[in-house]
């Protein structure tokens, strides 16, 4: 259908689109990053009323020391140990749900994304409490029944198991979608020319989704390389220092060396890239299309007498995961003296007593830091969702220049470290001359870009599920491309309109890092909360708090499944 627009006119708009869109990004993605690279290379902070700036690569020879060495080798070894075990846990799982005859398959898929879903401070304090030292819950029981070994969660070691825990549902996601597009022939071929389950997993089936795997594994190591809550809390105390502790103790001393920590950040940046360019080379050059025009029903792999070891495994794994914590947690926020002498006095009713937990149900503090947990995470799902579903329907349903482009854009908050993009987003807003600093706004703004690459993937990959047909039919019966995008693709792209939507709710619920620098008594979240108390050494606030916490988080999962799942 023709438009009647003037050609000058329908030219404009289709630079004023991108254009809008492009500026929209430069705010919250490109300036914040820019402000990092320009304190990296000067004296002074951007925008501090300092005279006398000049450039410098003080800060990166500054870098160069022996402790700073130690910290990243620790970040190495919990990054790629933490990873190997996410790996093993998320890919595990994904396989015997998409292609096994595993029994009860909604709850393995239920265990398989749930603890993405738990926040890592709660869950480093839950560990803190289950495996620090002889008084740890999980000692107390060893001790208790004679057993000779002792579970030590303080240190690299511990920090890599919380990480491989928690990160599993990374790979899981990934995992699953690419292996139920696997065509089943191929692996019935290799079954028929005498290939066993190992042989052809190891050489058919994860080889095909090559890309998902290397795509989750890169993700899941550099979300672990700049997390901060598991090293602070299970490493700190017995002097692990990992990049991002690094980077906080830099900022937070005194006097503070901002400068560095913009440098530390840009070399972090650049090992991203580096891992991101290896993907791209090893994937080059290779097909891994199995979806064709053919339809195919998959036939799942029989796992015989393996069915219920594959069970106990995924058993294993939710009870370490989500169960041990809670445990942990419900002794913490209950017990009346937090002190264990034995395995019996965990189980001691009359040492449970629900002061705390009613004390921290009464709180203002944290009745407020609960609401502006609330606030900042749903105003970031809306404004993500509608902003992402605009930037999906450009990218995929129009030929707009620059189109492609926005999308690495989007995707650049993964390669920053969420404790310095926090520190890029302040001196963002402090240039801007809006009111924005010190208000529940600047939190907001970080959680959308914080989290862009995740709200924006899980909207994109419905929209260009959608035949090309659907839309010209509405644009040549008369739809404008506006009208077209709300009656046909919306309805259509809803479950991941919607999946945004809880997904950066609960993100932004669990966040704790991207906000350490943005806050003020006002604007104090409930992660912010937690680690107040963590500081002051008050533990049974702390899991009290993280109680209530884990209990908001995971009704909004259940709430988000339970609407995604409805029918239009």
């Amino acid at each position: 259908m023709t438009s009647h627009r003037p050609p000058v006119a329908r030219a404009a708009l289709r630079l004023l689109i991108p254009a809008t869109l492009f500026a929209v990004l430069g705010i919250l993605v490109v300036a914040p990053f820019g402000m990092l690279v320009f304190a990296s290379l000067a004296t002074k902070l951007p925008f501090s009323g300092e005279a006398g700036v000049a450039f410098t690569l003080a800060n990166y020879q500054a870098l160069w020391t022996p402790v700073m060495g130690a910290a990243l080798v620790n970040t190495i070894i919990v990054s790629l140990g933490g990873a190997a075990l996410a790996m093993i846990f998320g890919c595990g799982m994904a396989w015997l749900v998409a292609r096994t005859d595993i029994p009860c398959k909604p709850l393995v898929h239920v265990a398989g994304v749930m603890p993405l879903f738990v926040s890592l401070l709660v869950a480093a304090l839950s560990w803190s409490l289950l495996g620090a030292g002889r008084t740890g819950y999980i000692n107390v029981v060893l001790e208790g029944v004679g057993l000779p070994f002792r579970v030590n969660m303080q240190s690299l070691t511990g920090i890599a198991i919380v990480h491989g825990l928690y990160y599993a549902p990374y790979p899981f996601i990934f995992l699953f979608g690419a292996l139920n597009l696997v065509h089943p022939d191929m692996e019935e071929a290799a079954a028929v020319h005498g290939g066993d389950v190992r042989r052809i997993l190891g050489h058919v089936t994860f080889p095909l989704v090559k890309p998902a795997l290397l795509g989750s594994l890169i993700l899941v190591v550099v979300l672990m390389a700049e997390e901060f809550p598991v090293p602070q809390i299970l490493g700190a105390p017995v002097g692990i220092e990992t990049l991002s502790i690094r980077v906080f103790k830099l900022i937070g001393r005194v006097p503070s060396l901002p400068n560095q920590a913009a440098a530390v950040s840009i070399v972090l940046t650049a090992m991203v890239c580096v891992l991101v360019f290896t993907q791209h080379r090893v994937l080059r050059g290779r097909d891994y299309r199995t979806v064709t025009g053919k339809g195919a029903q998959s036939r799942p792999v029989h796992l015989g007498r393996l069915r219920w070891c594959a069970t106990g495994f995924v058993a294993l794994y939710a009870f370490v995961a989500i169960v041990l914590p809670l445990f942990a947690l419900a002794q913490g926020a209950l017990r009346s003296n937090l002190y264990v002498p034995n395995m019996a006095a965990l189980f001691d009713l009359s040492q449970f007593s629900a002061g705390r937990l009613v004390e921290a149900f009464e709180s203002r503090t944290v009745r407020d830091g609960l609401a502006n947990s609330l606030l900042a995470g749903v105003s970031a799902a809306v404004l993500g969702s509608v902003f992402f579903f605009i930037l999906a329907c450009v990218v995929h349903r129009t030929s707009l220049p620059g189109r492609k482009h926005l999308e690495y854009v989007v995707m650049a908050p993964v390669a920053v470290p969420a404790l310095v993009m926090g520190m890029g987003i302040l001196w963002t807003w402090l240039a801007i001359p809006l009111p924005v600093y010190g208000t529940i706004w600047i939190l907001i703004l970080a959680f959308l870009t914080r989290f862009m690459p995740q709200g924006y993937r899980a909207v994109s990959s419905s929209v260009a599920q959608i035949h090309d047909d659907l839309g010209h039919a509405a644009l040549i019966a008369g739809a404008t491309p506006a009208r077209m995008a709300w009656e046909i693709i919306l309805p259509l792209a809803r479950g991941g309109v919607a999946a945004s939507f809880f997904l950066m709710v609960v993100l932004g619920m669990r966040e704790l890092t991207a906000s350490l620098f943005l806050y003020n008594t006002d604007t104090r979240l409930l992660s912010i909360v937690i680690y107040e108390n963590y500081e002051n050494g008050d533990w049974g606030s702390v899991a009290s708090i993280s109680l209530i916490y884990t209990a908001a988080l995971v009704l909004l999962t259940l709430v988000g499944q339970r609407w995604m799942r409805a029918r239009p």
